[in-house]
């Protein structure tokens, strides 16, 4: 982070952990640990709208919860396309079961060059108008690295029981109709999390809720799992999150397996 001023992190959302009881030399010598604010809105079980903001380390555990669509997206709603900025917790948007309230909408900052090593946010993907198909999408979308998308295969039902699946965006960067971004300037991101997971309507693509997958109480330490649970106020455990509805799998390992 040495290139980077603790004045520019701090006008980026981010900020270095310091460590007052280290000697100068042994304070320099150690990397600090870049933290990056969250903003955070959630359904309280009274119907109220809470909101937070939490700051957590710039690592994917806690990026991915808001890391999918970027600022401007259109997510399809029960009132048409509305921009991922303008929805609030309890607004109805399309999934893959119909309509459905949001639970909760997480968000950050993603700058350019910013959030230290151990981050992943460093670049966005651009899907193209119909870069899979008509109307699919009927836009251009850009997307964080959060994003999964569903696919459909069928020769993956005899494989695996289900012929769709969840691939992240950035597996089908093809230089051309899917492609890696540096925006010029800092970008929001936001991700949605349903009462369960599923699908969110881009349109005609669907794309995951959030979820932080099967493995997130054994990714998280006990302090770093209480600081990560503070970010969803409208739950108390990771087990309210629920099953993942959808397999998460790779490009590669799809293709490999149809061409079996």
């Amino acid at each position: 982070m040495s290139s980077l001023t603790t004045r520019g992190l701090s006008s980026a959302g981010l900020a270095p952990t310091t460590y007052p009881n280290q000697r100068p030399d042994a304070r320099d010598a150690r990397p600090a640990m870049v933290m990056r604010k969250y903003q955070v809105l959630a359904l309280g079980s009274n119907g109220d709208i809470l909101e937070k903001q939490v700051v957590a380390p710039a690592v994917p555990m806690f990026e991915d919860a808001a890391g999918a669509f970027a600022r401007g997206t259109l997510i399809t709603t029960d009132r048409g396309p509305v921009a991922v900025e303008d929805l609030l917790p309890g607004d109805m948007v399309e999934t893959d079961r119909g309509p459905e309230p949001i639970a909760w909408i997480g968000s950050t900052v993603f700058v350019p060059g910013a959030g230290g090593a151990s981050t992943h946010l460093t670049s966005l993907t651009r899907v193209t108008s119909e870069a899979f198909g008509m109307n699919k999408p009927m836009s251009h979308i850009l997307l964080g690295p959060a994003s999964r998308m569903v696919v459909r295969r069928e020769a993956l039902k005899s494989l695996i029981g289900r012929a769709s699946v969840l691939v992240p965006t950035i597996d089908f960067q093809d230089g051309d109709r899917v492609f890696a971004v540096t925006p010029p300037s800092s970008v929001q991101l936001y991700h949605i999390a349903l009462k369960r997971h599923g699908l969110i309507m881009v349109g005609s693509l669907g794309f995951e809720s959030y979820h932080p997958g099967r493995n997130a109480a054994t990714e998280l330490g006990q302090n770093m799992r209480s600081l990560f649970l503070s970010m969803f106020p409208h739950i108390e455990a990771l087990d309210d999150f629920g099953e993942l509805t959808y397999t998460r799998t790779t490009r590669e390992v799809i293709d490999n397996l149809v061409t079996i």
